[in-house]
């Protein structure tokens, strides 16, 4: 994949909407507590943030819409990398107002490359970014990414990011891994072990680390657990993690200085991420993200001897088919259907 086509979202990916719908709200009906964005928590937005549905028909908030630097900035990235599509649904009234604000926020963005409509799974693209489920779920590309958002952040086993910063990184490694394949390790080192719940990630990490050359870091996250340090949402807010992200509606965090801390002692940090944390990590540390696999009828065995409940079981085993092609963008790819991932992850790195 020498030049991928992107597809990108405006409304909550780009740029805000949602957040300033809200903000409209709460101004004209003075709403106590006031709405916030953790409110939408499903695509139908049918509790009490519901009521920012009537402001998507004022003109006024298309016109409060604006791209911060940073994302700015990360389009530019992409557009280097990429033939970059702005595919964006808006009300036939507001249509022009929206292809302005597009050309305004990037003036050398090709007129041509806008698609104002609503049938997005009828564009061929490689790669989309979009914070619907139904978009992301029903898209024909190869690799359809999740722009987190609290109305779907239930949502499991899919390529995600939490920023337009992440999707940039992301994408670099989807290029590279179609151009250079595997990455080599020489010295300490990043191990970065994604795949679908019940794989055996844990149990890798655990069995490595009975070897003094491996240490898992320490993570934080909002449920407790017996693998995590436990913080409250509150807690966990006041953290400065260096890389935090949310899976099922749980959410975890890392710090910087526990990695630093193993790989200064020349050792390999273990770490079970999903692949937006383990993207995270090879922005910063020389990292191999690899993909940990079984067959599916023993991943969903052992999801459902879990203690998870009802919910997140369900979620985690129709989340192993969407997670499947995660693997074609890792740097191994280990079975461990066996139960022989270790060996196998040590031979790679022998």
């Amino acid at each position: 994949m020498l030049r991928p086509k992107i597809g990108l979202d405006w409304d909550d990916v780009t740029a805000p909407f949602n957040s300033l719908a809200l903000a409209m709200a709460n101004e004209k009906y003075k709403i106590k507590p006031p709405l916030t964005l953790s409110e939408i928590d499903s695509w139908e937005n049918k509790g009490r943030a519901s009521v920012i549905k009537e402001f998507y028909g004022y003109e006024e908030l298309y016109y409060r819409q604006t791209v911060k630097e940073r994302t700015k900035k990360a389009v530019r990235r992409l557009m280097e990398l990429a033939d970059v599509y702005f595919i964006t649904a808006a009300y036939p009234q507001f249509m022009g107002i929206r292809a302005k604000q597009i050309l305004d926020a990037f003036p050398e963005f090709p007129p041509e490359n806008i698609i104002l409509g609503n049938a997005k799974n009828l564009v061929q693209f490689d790669i989309i970014l979009d914070d619907a489920i139904h978009n992301v779920l029903e898209t024909p590309a190869a690799y359809p990414v999740l722009m987190r958002k609290p109305w779907n952040w239930k949502m499991t086993g899919l390529l995600s990011v939490n920023d337009m910063t992440e999707f940039v990184s992301l994408v670099k490694q989807i290029i590279h891994v179609s151009q250079s394949g595997h990455v080599k390790l020489s010295g300490p080192a990043v191990l970065a072990l994604v795949g679908p719940s019940g794989s055996g990630k844990s149990e890798i990490t655990k069995e490595l680390c009975k070897d003094s050359r491996f240490v898992s870091p320490k993570t934080y996250c909002t449920k407790k657990s017996a693998k995590h340090h436990y913080l409250t949402e509150e807690e966990f807010e006041s953290q400065h993690f260096f890389e935090r992200t949310m899976y099922a509606g749980i959410k975890y965090g890392t710090k910087r200085e526990d990695i630093e801390a193993v790989l200064n002692g020349g050792q390999y940090a273990v770490m079970p991420l999903d692949m937006c944390g383990a993207i995270a990590m090879k922005r910063h540390f020389q990292t191999a993200i690899i993909y940990i696999t079984k067959d599916k009828e023993t991943l969903i065995q052992d999801i459902l001897q879990e203690d998870f409940d009802l919910e997140e079981k369900t979620l985690r085993i129709l989340s192993i088919d969407a997670e499947k092609r995660n693997r074609e963008i890792c740097d191994f790819v280990v079975d461990n259907t066996d139960n022989a991932g270790t060996g196998r992850i040590l031979e790679i790195l022998s």
